[in-house]
């Protein structure tokens, strides 16, 4: 019950803004519902007039309470005026031409509600997964941290996909088939209780099909795409790491682990396969049993004396018909069950939270300074940082340094707010960011990451990302000050080259230049550098620390140097270590008050020293 609300939930807050379209194909497929119960009425007179005889002009007329397969036909022929007199292969084949034309309207309209249908389920399923991404990109780094991009990936193809292809079983089974099932089973019911048992047989013996399979069938394809989703994973990662994977001589390795992977969605797909489609052959048998129970009572009755040729014949006709209904809505039931599963694991990403949660506040301008105040942090119980305090003042030029492992890039995530603190407060012009919407605060950020990713798409639109106001002055000027205009000059088509993924077309140093260039290209009032030279070559950091130099010139910039030669000439250094800040000042004091920064000063001087000589 919990699966079927997600389901209905999903089905309904996704279907509403197609109502219309909605009430349409609920209508269509009603009156292709009223053309496949036409369908033995027509049949009726035709046997009759082909098998027995019209009525006479004197017998009382049929009204719709008497009506049974017995006298369904005759009833019929009264209805169109049809007696003694007529010709009766003219009248059958008059009848047959219209059995034709309500079994054309029937597949016309059967094909018109599959495209309304389709229609509708693409707009829906593209809604839901335009808000589940949104939903997605509104949780928290941390959220992100804890999960595989593949799986996430595969949640938002497959299951939403999955969800929404509901939809044509819900129209077009789920709400019709019953009524013909109740006006078939009216007749039979009419013509012989007797025979209505070989008919409630079929709702028995097809009840016991789904109640067997209706829990494997859930089980397994949940199974199922909880594999694909680690089949994705695995595919993604070996993919965007293959530049690790060739460097290590693992191809053997990975195709040993993805074959592992493949074992098991085989193993999935063959369990879920056969019971998914074991369905469809013991339904059939279910059929052909109820089908001779039919014909064995039908027979019965017709030797006994009951039942006339034409009702015999007519019994047999609508019996199959209604022993497909009963077996259409029992395999709609199931294949409903793979919906639930996709449905469940969609509802269960819609209720995470954010951990991060905007304030109600807006701001959209830098005016004094960023405090971070006494502020502590850990990743699940593991502390990083302890009652950490200082300022960045407008203008200023602020280092943050430190041993690896030391919290500098999560103090740069607090800045963010990508994280906020477990005590303690981050401020920007006295108003804790808790207070702030995100969106608004980051923008006030220009950020160059340590790995700078690209997009697969040209540099133009890199370093346009996220501003849509860019002129192409602007992106040109940004490219100009990062030191990125004259070798993207040189390639072929210029501003329009590909990047690739994730930058993989361009060299180290291009790519951190033109990261920097997409931080500066929509002039924002902070700039927040995390150790933007760190893997670069001499010559290419020389030319990305140029391009640094003139970006930070009378900016507010906090900049986390893994080289200390980068940050001489800040405003203030914020030293690090275990978690704590060790000291705050410039470089010339720091050496003498700070055992920190003087070692590890010490440490880089001595290795450029020791550089230089083997150079």
């Amino acid at each position: 019950m919990s699966d079927l609300r997600h389901f209905v939930r999903l089905l309904r807050s996704y279907l509403k803004p197609h109502w219309k379209a909605v009430l349409l194909l609920l209508a269509t497929s009603y009156i292709a519902t009223v053309a496949t119960g036409l369908l033995p009425l027509v049949m009726a007179p035709i046997l009759d007039l082909a098998l027995g005889a019209p009525p006479a002009s004197g017998d009382q007329p049929v009204g719709w309470r008497g009506l049974s397969l017995g006298n369904l036909g005759a009833a019929v022929l009264q209805w169109l005026g049809v007696g003694h007199g007529v010709d009766r292969f003219t009248a059958i084949a008059a009848l047959c031409g219209v059995f034709v034309a309500v079994g054309l309207l029937k597949g016309v309209l059967e094909f018109w509600n599959y495209m309304l249908a389709l229609w509708i389920r693409v707009r829906a399923g593209a809604a839901m997964q335009l808000d589940l991404f949104r939903h997605l990109l509104g949780l928290s780094l941390g959220f992100f941290s804890r999960q595989r991009t593949g799986e996430l990936v595969s949640r938002l193809d497959e299951d939403t996909r999955a969800t929404s292809a509901g939809l044509e079983t819900v129209a077009c089974t789920l709400l019709s088939a019953p009524l013909l099932v109740l006006f078939y089973g009216y007749l039979l019911v009419r013509t012989s209780p007797t025979l209505v048992v070989a008919a409630l047989g079929a709702a028995a013996l097809h009840y016991g099909v789904t109640r067997g399979i209706r829990g494997p069938i859930r089980r397994f394809a949940t199974d199922q795409f909880t594999v694909f989703a680690d089949l994705v994973a695995r595919l993604q990662e070996t993919i965007l790491s293959v530049r690790v994977v060739k460097s290590f001589a693992a191809e053997r390795f990975e195709a040993v682990r993805l074959g592992a992977i493949l074992r098991k969605v085989l193993r999935v797909n063959v369990k879920y396969g056969a019971y998914k489609h074991a369905e469809e052959p013991a339904r059939t048998a279910v059929g052909y049993v109820v089908e001779a129970g039919i014909v064995l009572l039908a027979a019965r009755e017709l030797l006994g004396g009951r039942l006339a040729v034409p009702t015999f014949f007519l019994f047999l006709y609508v019996g199959r018909a209604v022993l497909t209904q009963i077996s259409a809505l029992a395999s709609a039931y199931t294949q409903i069950q793979a919906t639930l599963a996709a449905s469940t694991r969609i509802a269960e990403l819609f209720t995470v939270v954010p951990e991060v949660k905007d304030g109600p506040e807006t701001i959209t301008e830098f005016r004094d300074r960023i405090a971070v105040r006494d502020v502590s942090f850990d990743y699940g119980g593991e502390g990083v940082l302890e009652g950490v305090s200082f300022e960045v003042r407008k203008g200023e030029i602020v280092a943050l340094v430190g041993p690896s492992g030391v919290g500098k890039s999560t103090l740069a995530d607090l800045i963010l707010r990508l994280y906020d603190p477990v005590s303690g407060a981050v401020t920007i012009d006295d108003r804790d960011l808790r207070t702030l919407r995100q969106e608004p605060y980051r923008r006030l950020f220009g950020v160059v990451p340590q790995e700078a990713l690209l997009f697969n798409a040209t540099i133009r639109e890199n370093i346009a990302y996220g501003r849509e106001n860019l002129t192409d002055a602007d992106i040109m000027r940004a490219a100009q000050i990062a030191n990125a205009h004259d070798f993207i000059g040189e390639f072929p088509d210029g501003y329009e080259t590909v990047a690739g993924d994730r930058g993989v077309r361009l060299s180290g140093g291009q790519r951190q230049r033109v990261a920097l260039a997409r931080a500066i290209a929509g002039r924002p009032p902070i700039l927040l550098l995390d150790e933007a030279t760190s893997s670069l070559d001499s010559e290419s950091e020389r030319l990305v620390q140029q391009a640094i130099d003139r970006v930070i010139q009378g900016a507010t910039s906090i900049v986390i140097a893994h080289r200390l030669s980068t940050i001489l000439h800040a405003d203030r250094i914020v030293v690090l270590n275990r978690g704590r800040v060790d000291a705050v000042g410039r470089h010339a004091e720091l050496l003498s008050t700070s055992a920190t920064y003087s070692r590890l000063y010490r440490y880089q001087f001595n290795e450029a020293e020791l550089t230089k000589e083997l150079t």
